[in-house]
């Protein structure tokens, strides 16, 4: 156990002094799945979710109607230079077939040479663009750099460089199954563009981007969650949590896919529910819809997954006095702590069996004086029942999603071990299976979170064995089977997890010490190493999710209305993507225009960072000074080091958090 914990300390310490430049810091991040050497030849393979733009523009970063049918697009690149030839072979293979025309066809760039502020017209330059040959069925196409090829560009080709490259293609709109589309939906598309794809001349794998500088490769320390870390986001921030994993391979992009169209059912009308910024939404046909429809109860919170899971991330509370549905009250007799005898375990506060409505009825405020003077008000929402105050409640509300398939990955034994050295809880469940979802670590896997919030946040059931959390509730048209649940279990595992943004910054830097100082890592551990994943792409990566998993003492501050000594124990929130649950919070749809191609990353990164926040398990917390200063328990040592440290210092803390 003690090995365990030393070598996520060591590989903390790797990730922290490689610098930018020391590509030889990326054989910490994990294994990888999508890069291999056959025969001397290094070979990536990919997916290609298509893109209505380049990577610098607006709408690079949404999901495209019928995203799930047809648009499947797979690559490979073969590399033969670590054999010692002048030969890199692109191949693309589409799921429907291609123009290949003389003014439309399949192409491909190479070199990029553009700059990602500039006007949109400079932003996506190559200084290779050509036409890929047709292979086969109009489905598979090649282009091959050759000789002639690296003699021009002998620098940008040279081994161990960094190559940026990218391909657009057409579905045929001929195709049968097209017009199909475009008489279902009219903002149908068939022009697409990949993501940019970056290898290391010589080697098999895919970079994401360095933030900073084109064609430079990024810090190590960028890859929060191993290889599935994705590229950043960068015109469209709010959509940080909705990526997949960037090492996604050939055999789970179908699955993935299709489990987004679960994610965004709406298991009563059976439609797609879009994403509030989709300017050309999805639509199901009739079928698929029909198909659908009805598996929801008489009694819900909501109705889809995104409905609380807003982008992938959080819902905020609205004002005192309106009704609550995208933050759930787990409901408890006030003297026992055992289900409600009314409501059971969790308040529906929707559908024709609606149980009552939810409420913040008041706050309830203290003012904390720190060291230096400066006074911090906190703010704790009083939760109720409209018109019935004999129940107990726990309010839980939505965390961001990314990196569950990973956490679960996490070997039992790594967390028992992180057990001993502080004084975390793990929570068994059954079969010796440790939670590690929920934030009362309630849920042991992926799937098994899916199915207690189908059941008990939408009313869907998912084996004939289940029953709704009612007595007195009518179930919808039957559950939800198999193939559905493991598509929607592979799009939550498989969602790519956020890179950090610059953690080489100084200031960040500085307040990762502060970090450190306050002993916040004895819980929030920055480094765990992943076991095996029934996903090959979670497996053996080195993530840093900063929890332990564990179930913590946070104090009677932080209580919930349990009568028991539970009330105290929650879960270390992971603290990974931090700032993009924040960016998540608002689309800026009224602002940033879709298809406006003068807008810049730079514009909408800093419009997200102003958005605000709700932290904690009831989102009391509208800032980071706040968030830790409702810390108790356990940690009521490192909130009295907080109180004393300088303002300069408490600034350097929130520049790291932020960065994560």
């Amino acid at each position: 156990m003690k090995s365990m914990i030393a070598t996520s300390v060591l590989l903390l310490t790797l990730t922290t002094i490689v610098s930018a430049n020391d590509v030889q810091g990326f054989a910490q991040v994990g294994g990888r799945v999508t890069g291999q050497m056959k025969d001397g030849v290094a070979v990536t393979r990919g997916v290609i979710r298509v893109r209505r733009r380049h990577e610098n523009d607006m709408d690079f970063s949404k999901y495209n109607p019928f995203y799930w049918e047809g648009r499947l697009t797979r690559y490979r690149i073969e590399d033969f230079t670590s054999n010692g030839e002048k030969k890199i072979r692109f191949t693309l293979l589409t799921e429907w077939p291609q123009d290949s025309t003389k003014y439309r066809g399949v192409d491909f760039s190479a070199i990029y040479t553009g700059d990602p502020l500039a006007h949109e017209t400079k932003r996506s330059k190559f200084a290779i663009n050509v036409r890929m040959k047709h292979v086969a069925e109009f489905r598979h196409f090649e282009y091959t750099l050759n000789e002639n090829a690296f003699r021009i560009h002998a620098k940008e080709l040279k081994q161990g460089e960094l190559l940026t490259l990218e391909f657009r293609f057409f579905n045929t709109e001929s195709h049968e199954s097209w017009q199909k589309q475009k008489k279902r939906n009219h903002h149908n598309l068939s022009a697409y563009y990949s993501e940019f794809i970056r290898i290391r001349i010589g080697q098999p794998g895919v970079y994401i981007d360095n933030l900073q500088t084109p064609n430079a490769f990024p810090s190590p320390r960028r890859y929060t969650g191993g290889w599935t870390t994705i590229p950043t986001v960068r015109v469209e921030p709010w959509r940080a949590l909705q990526q997949q994993a960037f090492n996604l391979t050939w055999g789970k992009g179908a699955n993935f896919l299709m489990g987004r169209t679960w994610f965004h059912t709406d298991f009563k009308s059976g439609a797609h529910n879009s994403d509030r910024s989709d300017d050309k939404p999805s639509v199901f046909f009739s079928a698929m819809k029909e198909a659908r429809k009805g598996f929801a109860g008489s009694l819900y919170n909501v109705t889809s997954c995104n409905a609380c899971h807003n982008l992938n991330g959080t819902s905020l509370l609205p004002s005192p006095g309106k009704p609550i549905h995208t933050t759930v009250v787990k409901t408890m007799d006030p003297k026992t702590g055992s289900p409600h005898s009314r409501y059971s375990v969790q308040l529906q506060t929707d559908g024709p069996d609606r149980e009552g409505e939810l409420i913040i009825a008041r706050f309830e405020t203290k003012r904390v004086k720190l060291a230096d003077g400066e006074v911090v008000t906190l703010s704790k929402p009083i939760f109720a029942v409209r018109n019935d105050d004999t129940v107990a409640l726990s309010p839980r509300r939505t965390p961001a999603i990314i990196g569950m398939g990973l956490l679960e990955a996490v070997p039992d034994e790594t967390i028992l071990a992180l057990a001993k050295s502080s004084k975390g809880k793990a929570n068994e469940i059954s079969h010796k299976r440790l939670g590690r979802f929920g934030w009362k670590a309630s849920q042991p896997t992926v799937v098994a979170q899916i199915k207690d919030a189908l059941r008990n946040d939408m009313g869907v059931l998912t084996s004939r064995r289940q029953r709704l959390d009612s007595a007195n509730a009518s179930s919808g048209k039957g559950w939800l089977d198999h193939k559905a649940l493991d598509q929607l279990e592979t799009y939550v595992a498989l969602l790519g997890v956020p890179p950090r943004i610059n953690p080489n910054d100084p200031g960040v830097l500085s307040g990762e010490k502060v970090f450190h100082r306050l002993n916040c890592h004895t819980c929030h551990a920055p480094t765990l190493r992943t076991g095996k994943s029934h996903h090959r792409e979670l497996t053996n990566q080195t993530i840093h999710p900063y929890t332990d998993l564990l179930l913590h003492d946070m104090g009677e501050g932080l209580a919930d209305g349990d009568p028991t000594s539970k009330s105290r124990l929650w879960r270390t929130a992971p603290l990974w993507g931090l700032k993009n649950t924040r960016d998540a919070n608002n689309d800026f749809r009224d602002r940033f225009r879709p298809g406006d191609t003068n807008v810049t990353y730079e514009q909408t990164h800093a419009a997200a960072r102003k958005n605000p926040v709700q932290l904690l398990h009831d989102g009391r917390a509208r800032s980071i000074a706040e968030a830790i200063l409702w810390h108790g328990g356990e940690a009521t040592g490192s909130v009295e080091l907080y109180k004393k440290l300088p303002n300069a210092d408490r600034q350097r803390l929130e520049d790291f958090l932020w960065d994560l």
